[in-house]
């Protein structure tokens, strides 16, 4: 499973459209593909329809940063979830609050952290995200 694909909606970052995503996945023979674009679930009703379309399970999601700072990728467990994202989202958009730098209590949203902010505990939602270049970071750090 591809955890973390931008599309053009990801503003300044994401450079392919989301046909194009699903179409990788086919040729790729991706059986289950999560979009989390940033900072926006702008594109996840025609990845859904795409992706169910191409037989692919779709996951959907957000990565959220600031700038050039990674917080988190939300994945959202079910459609409650969804509601819980764009939530966030909109109070950050419309109302101007600031995004989180940590999970803002989601119930019904995997939160998956990458090394450098990893809160102190984890609840039964979050998890470690530990990119390929970064796995000699771990076994150095045991020894």
């Amino acid at each position: 499973m591809y955890l973390n694909c931008h599309t053009f909606h990801s503003l300044r970052y994401g450079t392919i459209s989301i046909e194009n995503l699903v179409q990788q996945a086919v040729e790729n023979n991706i059986k289950t593909l999560a979009l989390t674009d940033i900072n926006t679930i702008t594109g996840i009703y025609d990845f859904t329809k795409l992706c169910h379309q191409n037989e692919i399970k779709p996951v959907v999601g957000v990565e959220i940063r600031s700038e050039n700072e990674l917080y988190y990728i939300t994945l959202a467990k079910n459609a409650k979830g969804i509601a819980e994202i764009n939530r966030m989202l909109t109070a950050h958009n419309c109302k101007g609050k600031i995004l989180p730098k940590t999970n803002p209590d989601f119930k019904e949203v995997f939160v998956v952290y990458p090394l450098e902010n990893i809160p102190e505990t984890l609840l039964d939602n979050e998890f470690i995200g530990v990119k390929a270049e970064q796995l000699n970071l771990i076994f150095n750090s045991m020894l």
